[in-house]
């Protein structure tokens, strides 16, 4: 008890004024989720010039013929949508709930 009387008196539970510790709102969460999943396809590229080098073979050709075929272009779509739900969720999972 007298530990929780200490912290009352220092304020440790209040959070701090400068607005630190406060949520972000969900257009933040949905720019980070929309950013981070660019840098990782940028990454896998990466990856995939730098396999593609050391290998002699065309991963990169390979992916885009792949793509390029009606099976990977719905791949890409059901990826596109499940990049925008997974941000969606994210956003919401931050909100406030209502007082």
């Amino acid at each position: 008890m007298a530990r929780d009387t200490d912290r009352e008196q220092t304020g440790e539970d209040r959070p701090p004024a400068d607005g630190r510790g406060r949520r972000p709102e969900g257009g933040v969460w949905f720019t980070s989720t929309i950013l981070q999943t660019l840098v990782a396809i940028i990454g896998l590229i990466g990856v995939l010039f730098a396999l593609s080098m050391a290998l002699g073979v065309d991963l990169l050709g390979m992916l885009a013929d792949a793509l390029s075929t009606q099976t990977g272009q719905w791949l890409t779509v059901a990826f596109v949508v499940l990049m925008v739900t997974t941000a969606a969720v994210r956003a919401l999972s931050y909100a406030r709930a209502p007082p």
